[in-house]
Order: structure tokens, then C-alpha cells, then sequence
């Protein structure tokens, strides 16, 4: 009877811790499952702080300071007392000491620890390896955390860090394309003030020279002047339509009017407005059917072409040949 009284009490015992881990384990799975739909939901650094110290409060029952980093030093601390908390003020000098000795040391400090132990709070390391993101101070008052506390608490800043460090590279990334963007729109508006530069000074040069030899002038001179500012002026006009269709395209707000369209036509339609400059190169059309018949939007394929023909102009020596061809 002894033996087995002593079997069945052993045996109890066991039954008994098994079932303490087992609850432990699923209470640590549901609080790291919380926490990770908690963090999942923040963008900033200070919403993941402050759903991370709530966390720990739930689970801990103990006051919080959180020390967020800068990459050199520590910043403000942040301090969430429980609803019942009586402590006294926890970010003096000593303690922001001794959370500074944590963070440049990335080692555990303070109460309950060999290291600065007359701390009130026990501060830890917010980590990945040995890049620390903050430090965050616990009230222990004195009573060391259990193993299972200790393992959800380090499981929770674990989920912390990695959050964090989504938000800087986050962060990170939209600064990099914001970036890129100003300064593709810095290159744009330079390139359009070139552009726009060009046939306005040729527009009032030809007016200026009309003003002040108008009468000295022939009137082949004069008609020539006057085709000069024409064609300055058509060329003006579509590079603002072509700004305004890249607006409205970017802005989504692009009308496509489709019709049946000869594309013969549509190319000699565009050559009428490439810029004078055409005449120092050689353009040859081309086609590989006697007629082609396309579903376009005339307007826009005109721009296209002029756009396409004027870089080829533009970025090639006089005397080349440009060559526009349409297939089927």
C-alpha cells in the first residue's frame, strides 16, 4: 500500500506539472498570437511600443518604461503604469543610467540581476543579434521573473523588434522612392523648362526681328519670319498637349477617342508639326502594305510619332536619316 500510495502520488505530482506546462504553453502561444495581430496592425514605432507594453502589462501585471534608440543613443522613455501601479517615478537619473548601460552593453541590467541591481526596474535589450532597437524596463520590484515569464517576456520583444525593424526598412523604402521622385520630377522640370525655352526665345526672336526691320524686310523675308513663329508656336502648342496627356494618363483620367484611322495618314499628319529642324535630316516613310488600317486614338499616336521623331532629330548628328515604317 505504501508503494503504491507513494507510485500514484509520483505519478499526480507529474500529471499535475505536465498539465501547468501544458497551460503554459498554449497561454504563451495565445498571448504571442495576440501580440502578433496586435503589431500586425501598426505602422509607426510608437503604435508597436505602446502594443507591446500593453501586452507585457497583461501579462506581467507590472509597470513598463520603454527607451526607443536612435542608432547612437537612447530617446525619451515612454512609461505605461498599470491600473493599480503605486510606484514611484521609474525614469530618474539612476534608472535612465542604468537603461543607458543596457543599451551600449546589449546585456541584461538592473533589479534582480549582478549588474546595477539597486535599480527598481529590470531592463533588457530590444534586439536582433547585436543591433539594439531600445531597451525596455520592467518594475519587478524586487522578485525575479519566473521561466515562463522570462520566456513570453523575450518572445514578446522578439515580436517587438521585428516589427520595429519592418517599420524602419518600411520607412526606409518610402523614403528612397519619395526621393527618386523628387528627383525625377526635378530632372522633368528641368527638361521642360528646356524645351519650353527653346521655341519660346525662337518666337520672340523672329518677333523682335520683325519689329525693328519690318520695313527694311522683303516679303519673302517676312513670310519666312512669319512660318518661323507659326512653327515655333504649333511646336509650343504640342509639347504642352503632350504634358497635359501624361497628366491625364498618370491621373488616370485619359479618354480614349478610338476611331478607324489610315495610318499614312496619321504619320503625315505628325510630320507637319515636327520642328524645322527636320530639314538637316532626311525622314523616309515606309510601309508594308499599300494601305493599314488601325483602331487608334488619331491624336495621341500623332504625339506619339512627333515625340519619337523629335528625339531622333534631337539626339542624332545633321545629316541622318530617320526612318518611320508601319507594319500590320
Amino acid at each position: 500500500m505504501f508503494i503504491v500510495t507513494l507510485l500514484s502520488g509520483s505519478l499526480a505530482t507529474r500529471l499535475k506539472e505536465n498539465a501547468k506546462q501544458s497551460a503554459h504553453t498554449a497561454y504563451r502561444t495565445k498571448i504571442l498570437f495576440e501580440t502578433n495581430q496586435l503589431l500586425q496592425k501598426e505602422q509607426d514605432e510608437n503604435a508597436v511600443i505602446t502594443a507591446t507594453a500593453g501586452q507585457l502589462m497583461k501579462l506581467l501585471k507590472k509597470d513598463i518604461v520603454v527607451y526607443l534608440s536612435d542608432g547612437k543613443e537612447l530617446a525619451t522613455p515612454t512609461f505605461f503604469r498599470t491600473v493599480h501601479s503605486t510606484q514611484e517615478d521609474l525614469i530618474s537619473g539612476n534608472e535612465k543610467a542604468v537603461a543607458d548601460w543596457a543599451f551600449r552593453n546589449n546585456k541584461h541590467a538592473g533589479a534582480t540581476t549582478d549588474t546595477l541591481s539597486s535599480a527598481k526596474c529590470l531592463y533588457l535589450a530590444i534586439r536582433v543579434n547585436q543591433h539594439v532597437y531600445g531597451v525596455a524596463g520592467i518594475a519587478v520590484n524586487g522578485i525575479p521573473l519566473d521561466s515562463f515569464e522570462n520566456s513570453v517576456l523575450l518572445s514578446i520583444l522578439g515580436e517587438c523588434v521585428w516589427h520595429l525593424k519592418t517599420s524602419k526598412r518600411q520607412r526606409k523604402e518610402e523614403a528612397a522612392v519619395l526621393a527618386q521622385n523628387e528627383q525625377l520630377r526635378a530632372n522633368l522640370l528641368r527638361a521642360i523648362s528646356h524645351d519650353l525655352r527653346t521655341p519660346l526665345t525662337a518666337i520672340s526672336g523672329s518677333a523682335d526681328n520683325l519689329l525693328a526691320n519690318y520695313k527694311k524686310m522683303g516679303d519673302a523675308l517676312r513670310e519666312q519670319t512669319f512660318t518661323d513663329i507659326y512653327d515655333d508656336s504649333m511646336w509650343l502648342i504640342n509639347l504642352v498637349e503632350n504634358l497635359l496627356a501624361v497628366t491625364r494618363i498618370e491621373g488616370g483620367q485619359v479618354n480614349l477617342t478610338r476611331s478607324v484611322e489610315l495610318m499614312d495618314e496619321v504619320v503625315s499628319e505628325a510630320l507637319k508639326h515636327i520642328n524645322r529642324k527636320s530639314k538637316e535630316h532626311t525622314i523616309r516613310v515606309s510601309s508594308g502594305k499599300d494601305f493599314i488600317l488601325a483602331h487608334i486614338d488619331a491624336k495621341l499616336i500623332v504625339q506619339v510619332i512627333i515625340n519619337l521623331v523629335d528625339n531622333a532629330i534631337k539626339y542624332t548628328p545633321v545629316g541622318s536619316v530617320i526612318k518611320i515604317h508601319t507594319e500590320q
